[in-house]
């Protein structure tokens, strides 16, 4: 009896072996849990062609949103531990714990890190209102007038507003909260006056800064940003500790093989290293990653802590 049940459990392991080495052996979904368009589909879309192309093997986006990206998270986490669906988490995703109290699915684990695609730095960004050019120069104005100025988000416990929340924080200081629909709304807002700070991507910044429509002060990163070279970078200007951004990951159901992970994160590293690939990863004010799993295991479980600090700290209140 013992030897079958010995030969029987190797049986099984050759044959999840010999799965694994043919994987993917059928197209692979990527579940996308905000809408198109938006900084995590065109990340993932960028790599997904790239490792299409590099496999042979079709890797397919499909947005699935709802419930603030809980919907598509969900499907994601209890869908089976094969390597045919992959989840395109991002910040937000850390932030959820602080905002609802925990993953109505179970917990972070059940959606295990394969790689960050590529982080994005925001810029912090001022009316020309209000006159001035640094982060300094923003946090005297602040402190001379508590709760005179305001920032703009993309709504309650959006990524803007806890980011925003975390420089009230950080620089000791009060700017008052003004949630929108939506963060082009929220620069609407700043281009008719109404709105004196924003915290936002350099992408959707960049034509406005152009125009002299929005004050650069400082990326929120530990250095400068290409996308936008004369601007200092948060430590630069004198705030360290004010790091803030969204980065781009792929995660996959909890029990997905190892070696199916592994596989996973390789080709997203052949693909970030390819010329055509990093120039619009590049463009789109980004760093390309590709990091190993058990690192991006380590930013999920900083960023769950640093995020639920600043949410509860905040009391910010998901809606």
């Amino acid at each position: 009896m013992k030897l079958f049940r010995f030969t029987a459990a190797i049986a099984l392991m050759c044959v999840a072996a010999s799965a694994v080495a043919q994987y993917p052996s059928k197209p692979v979904r990527i579940v996308n849990p905000f809408a198109a368009g938006g900084g995590g589909d065109t990340a993932s879309r960028i790599v997904a062609q790239k490792v299409s192309e590099n496999t042979g093997k079709a890797f397919v986006v499909e947005n699935r949103v709802g419930a603030g990206g809980r919907v598509g998270y969900e499907i994601g986490a209890r869908a089976p531990a094969d390597g045919y669906t992959l989840i395109a988490s991002d910040t937000t995703y850390t932030m959820m714990p602080g905002l609802y109290g925990g993953y109505p699915w179970g917990n972070d684990l059940d959606l295990a890190p394969v790689t960050i695609l590529m982080t994005t730095p925001f810029v912090i960004v001022a009316n020309p209102k209000l006159k001035i050019t640094t982060v300094k120069e923003l946090i005297e104005l602040a402190k001379s007038q508590p709760g005179k100025f305001n920032y703009g988000s993309a709504g309650i416990g959006s990524i803007n507003h806890i980011s925003s929340e975390l420089l009230n924080r950080e620089a000791g200081i009060d700017i008052a909260h003004v949630p929108y629909k939506g963060m082009g709304d929220a620069i609407t807002g700043m281009l008719t006056g109404s709105v004196d700070v924003l915290v936002l991507g350099i992408i959707a910044a960049s034509p406005h800064i152009a125009s002299g429509k929005m004050i650069p002060l400082a990326v929120t990163a530990t250095k400068r940003s290409p996308a936008l070279p004369a601007v200092p970078s948060v430590v630069e200007a004198g705030l360290p500790g004010y790091l803030a951004g969204n980065w781009f990951g792929w995660s996959a159901p909890k029990g997905t093989p190892k070696e199916v992970v592994d596989y996973l994160q390789r080709e997203v590293v052949k693909a970030l290293a390819a010329p055509d690939v990093r120039d619009r990863v590049l463009a789109l004010g980004s760093d390309p990653s590709g990091i190993a799993p058990a690192e991006f295991e380590v930013v999920v479980r900083n960023d769950l802590k640093r995020w639920t600090e600043v949410i509860r700290a905040a009391g910010i209140k998901a809606q």
